[in-house]
């Protein structure tokens, strides 16, 4: 039971619709935090008690702002949200998505005055030898720096999607013990940890989940 003197943790969550963000939707409704998930279609995730889902999109700064007001953290599961069909068809769409996502992020946070903002996906473009174009890249580390939010970037685990094979709350509630779902779960406590603790805040992370 919740303890009534204790304020409830409240998450929004952009990216539910994947495996990794059925985990973390689980895990954090385990630890009794208050859940919004942000999704596209209202209709889209299975109802579960203490889980809530409103209307949020990462296009603008505007959209971003509405979708968190209230929170105390937004985590933001890149993998997990749709590419817009005319990303999909290039190569660069999963950059040209983040940049966008963390932009919009970082102004609608600062507007909506929530302080902590986790981001997981794929950060191999601050790498030096990422093949991406340099200079959005340094812009979008740039705009990092000048944000006065307490954020957190974490690589996103690998082999937590499969092609096919999205695993819903319902494959958590029946699968426990399986090796995938085991797996699955233990990225999402790490990955929680790290957002409640902020135990590495302003930094580019790898989460351990071994422990």
């Amino acid at each position: 039971m919740h303890n009534l003197e204790t304020p409830t943790y409240k998450l929004a969550l952009f990216g539910a619709r994947s495996s990794l963000g059925s985990a973390l939707l689980v895990e954090a409704l385990s630890r009794q935090w208050e859940v919004t998930a942000l999704v596209d279609d209202l209709n889209a995730l299975d109802s579960r008690p203490g889980l809530r889902t409103k209307v949020g999109a990462l296009d603008d700064a505007l959209a971003a702002s509405q979708a968190v007001a209230g929170m105390d953290a937004v985590l933001c599961y890149l993998p997990g949200v749709p590419l817009a069909p005319e990303r999909a068809m290039r190569s660069d769409g999963a950059f040209d998505q983040a940049f966008i996502a963390i932009g919009a992020l970082l102004d609608g946070l600062a507007v909506a005055r929530v302080k902590r903002l986790m981001v997981i996906a794929d950060f191999g473009w601050m790498d030096t030898d990422s093949g991406h174009p340099a200079q959005p890249g340094q812009q979008l580390q740039q705009r990092l720096v000048d944000s006065p939010l307490a954020w957190t970037l974490a690589d996103a685990p690998v082999g937590a999607e499969t092609p096919g094979q999205y695993l819903t709350l319902a494959d958590f509630r029946e699968g426990h013990e399986e090796p995938r779902v085991a797996a699955l779960l233990a990225q999402a406590r790490a990955l929680l940890d790290e957002c409640r603790l902020a135990a590495h805040v302003r930094q580019r992370v790898k989460v351990d989940a071994s422990g």
